[in-house]
């Protein structure tokens, strides 16, 4: 019985793919192929937000559409205990920095909630990534009387930034979303950072649909957003102006 098992498990491994691989903090996600940097159009690394759960929350259903076209899938995973910003993102800087070292052309992040403000802090390091997409950045919870220090943490990122900026900025902020504390304004800094920065920005504040703080996990998202996100993304071509 216990060959049978491990002939079953050994089958789904090789039905399922390799076996996830590590650079640095980040790790390929195993459900999808590998196909490595000197293959691959590039590497799309997915921060989702903090979670308690073992199995933290799967990139969003936008990302098909750069795994389809031949990016590799990995993630930066941070389950349970402590979630600091800045040394979450060192390590994610220092994750990128790996994948460069593995040949990868093209870096894009994409991150949702705390996800989303890790990598806005770690716009600090240089060379951390050729895109950047930030979806409902929050780490300061939702109380009235935090968000003056969440709107100060906001600025002091972007004010943080380095020259050596990710070549495209996107800001997705929704409606409805009780962890934002000032869409109009942060929509403004981060405005006012791409320009200082010499960067094209995409900023998409308060759409119609989808709505909430976890609107990019929403289908509608893909729908409304996912062909005019990857165009913003390409630096082989001019950005749209706005999406979509």
């Amino acid at each position: 019985m216990r060959t049978a098992r491990l002939v079953l498990l050994l089958l789904a491994l090789t039905l399922g793919g390799a076996r996830a691989e590590e650079a640095g903090a980040l790790r390929s996600d195993p459900s999808l192929p590998l196909r490595g940097g000197a293959a691959a159009a590039g590497a799309l690394v997915w921060i989702h937000p903090f979670t308690r759960d073992p199995q933290p929350p799967a990139a969003p259903g936008w990302s098909h559409r750069l795994t389809e076209a031949g990016w590799d899938l990995w993630r930066f995973d941070r389950v349970g205990g402590p979630d600091p910003l800045a040394a979450g993102a060192e390590r994610l800087a220092a994750g990128t920095a790996a994948l460069r070292a593995r040949g990868y052309r093209r870096i894009v992040l994409l991150g949702e909630s705390r996800g989303a403000f890790i990598a806005l802090v770690a716009l600090r390091y240089p060379g951390l990534a050729d895109g950047v997409v930030l979806a409902a950045p929050a780490a300061h919870g939702r109380s009235v009387e935090r968000r003056p220090q969440a709107l100060a943490d906001f600025a002091a990122a972007l004010d943080a930034a380095s020259p050596d900026a990710p070549a495209r900025l996107a800001l997705f902020l929704f409606a409805d979303d009780p962890w934002d504390p000032d869409p109009a304004r942060r929509a403004a800094l981060f405005r006012a950072a791409a320009e200082r920065l010499g960067r094209p920005a995409l900023v998409v504040e308060h759409p119609p649909a989808p709505i909430g703080h976890g609107g990019v996990q929403d289908p509608e998202f893909d729908a409304i957003f996912g062909a005019c996100l990857v165009a913003f993304l390409d630096l082989d071509r001019a950005s749209p102006a706005a999406c979509p």
